[in-house]
Parts: structure tokens; C-alpha cells; sequence
């Protein structure tokens, strides 16, 4: 209120917020001893480096060759479109105060009045705006092929000239061997992220105390994948027992099917997997075993406890 703001307000006016476990967030001890930083590389770096080389890199000059060549197809584009014109032996309206000529634009329905020796030129910039149109798509192909990104990968590709999904995947394939190399060389500073972001929940008291649980990111896939072919891959793996059906959900899960939890996914599916259930009872005969693949409770005996007369005492 008043002149105060977020960076000016006085420490008498603040009301600071009351935890669960009614701890006043006043100046409180955040338990942590360290600076939070983890740097991430770019790529594996050399021996002696640090950083590692970004993927940019090595096609900036190509970026600045393409935003100069789109100024210039820019400006070649205007004057296309409106071309500049020489008129020689035309009768041009002149301004009767001073006696000059009024320029003159082109617009529909013009007309000019010539001498029988005038004529009117145009400046025709059609054929340089063709061949700053053909460089982008030419600088634009050696940035694709340079930064491994590929055509394909940048959206450049024309859907319609793909003959079959395996040539896609070949044309894809610079660009998994880049998202590959720029994932190992990340892969350890992940873990030392998600490591950190334990202790600092351990130091918060969000987590009990305790050794901290080795844990990493899991990418689902970066290129168009066909999703049909990976599910036809696991139902007939699966039903031949030649994939486990936690590999099964895996690779779906890896396929970008809504799957939040392998674990969890395999336990629905064997809740109601009656058929292999009856397998199992046929296969060992343990009834037990069978409500435990199902997911249900140990079955009731049926025989009530029969009460037993208290032991005789010693006199």
C-alpha cells in the first residue's frame, strides 16, 4: 500500500506464512551448505575443456547468410511488386505554384500520354528474387546437413516425396545420432541434478532423511514413430512368450502411448488377464498364487475359529 512495493516493504508490515507443523517462515534455515548450480555441456568436451561445443556452433555463419539473404529476397520482393519505372516523352501533370513536375505513382487504371519517340521502361528484379529464393534453399539445406538436424528433422522435407516410413527413418538418422551424443554427454550431470534435487528436499524436510536414490531422466521419442507397427511388435511378442510383458509395456510406454506407469500398467493388465490366470491354476494348482496375480486379497478359509477352553492353571 501506499509508496511501498515488493523490494521497499518494511519488515513490520510483512506477515510471513505458518508451516503445517506451525514453523514461521521467518528467516528460516534452509539447511543447505551449497551453491545449487549444475552445469549442463553441450557435448562430450575435449580433454582440458569444460564446456564442450554447442551444435549452433558450427552453423552460425550459415544463420547470418540466411538472415542476410532474407533481407535482400525482402527487398528484391518490393521492388517486383512494384517496379520502378522510366517514362521518356510523357506529358507529367506539373504543379501550377511551382512549375515542376508532380511525381507520379503507378496504380490501376493509369495512363500516361507519350510523344511519338517516348516509351516506358520497367526494371524487372523477377529473376534476382528467383535466385535469393533458390540460395535460402540452398543455405537452408547446408545448415540441415551441417547441424545434423536434417531436412527432414526441420521440416523441410515434403511428406509427399517419402516413398515408405523406412526411408524416413534413414533420412532421421543424422539427427538420432546427434540427440544420442548430446544425451551421453548430459546423461551424468541429470543424475547429479535429480541427486541435488533430493538433498535439497532432504534439507527442507519435504523428504526423510537418508541415502539418496540413485534416479534419471527417461526421453520418449524425439521422430515420428509408428505407433501401429510397435503395438502389432508387442502383441505378438507377448502372446508368443517371446517378450516379457513388462518389456511389452515399455515399448509401448517408449512409443508415446499415455503410460505414466510401467508398474502399475502390468498390474492393471494382470487384474484382468483371466485366461493366464487360469493357466496358473492349471500349471501349479496354488489358488493362493492365482488371487495374488490377480490382484485380490487372500481368500477367506470359511471355517470359523472354534474358541478353545482356557489352560488349566497349577494349584
Amino acid at each position: 500500500r501506499g509508496s511501498y512495493d515488493v523490494y521497499t516493504l518494511p519488515a513490520s508490515k510483512a506477515r510471513y506464512r505458518t508451516r503445517a507443523d506451525g514453523e514461521v517462515l521467518d528467516r528460516l534455515d534452509l539447511q543447505v551448505d551449497f551453491q545449487p548450480v549444475v552445469h549442463i555441456p553441450n557435448s562430450i568436451p575435449d580433454v582440458g575443456e569444460h564446456w564442450g561445443t554447442s551444435i549452433l556452433a558450427r552453423v552460425m555463419q550459415g544463420l547470418d547468410e540466411l538472415a542476410a539473404t532474407d533481407t535482400d529476397s525482402a527487398s528484391a520482393s518490393a521492388t517486383t511488386g512494384s517496379p520502378v519505372i522510366a517514362l521518356a516523352g510523357a506529358r507529367l501533370p506539373v504543379d501550377r505554384a511551382t512549375g515542376q513536375p508532380l511525381p507520379v505513382k503507378v496504380k490501376a487504371g493509369s495512363v500516361w500520354e507519350l510523344n511519338e519517340s517516348g516509351r516506358m521502361d520497367t526494371l524487372d528484379t523477377s529473376p534476382q528474387l528467383a535466385e535469393l529464393r533458390s540460395r535460402i534453399d540452398h543455405l537452408q539445406t547446408r545448415i540441415a546437413a551441417t547441424s545434423r538436424l536434417t531436412a527432414a528433422g526441420l521440416g523441410l522435407l515434403d511428406p509427399t516425396e517419402v516413398p515408405s516410413g523406412y526411408a524416413l527413418a534413414l533420412a532421421l538418422s543424422p539427427l538420432d545420432s546427434l540427440v544420442g551424443a548430446m544425451r551421453l554427454a548430459r546423461a551424468d550431470k541429470y543424475r547429479l541434478l535429480l541427486r541435488m534435487v533430493q538433498r535439497l528436499h532432504q534439507a527442507g524436510q519435504v523428504w526423510p532423511a537418508g541415502e539418496t536414490l540413485p534416479a534419471e531422466l527417461v526421453w520418449g521419442p524425439h521422430t515420428p514413430t509408428d505407433r501401429a507397427a510397435v503395438l502389432a511388435d508387442v502383441v505378438s511378442g507377448v502372446s508368443s512368450g517371446v517378450l516379457s510383458l513388462e518389456t511389452g509395456v515399455r515399448m509401448l510406454q517408449d512409443a508415446g502411448y499415455p503410460i505414466q506407469s510401467a508398474a502399475e500398467e502390468v498390474v492393471r493388465i494382470q487384474r484382468r488377464a483371466f485366461e493366464g490366470a487360469a493357466r496358473l491354476a492349471d500349471a501349479t494348482g496354488d489358488n493362493a498364487a492365482v488371487r495374488e496375480y490377480l490382484g485380490l486379497p487372500k481368500a477367506d478359509p470359511g471355517v470359523p475359529p472354534v474358541p478353545l477352553p482356557p489352560k488349566p492353571t497349577d494349584q
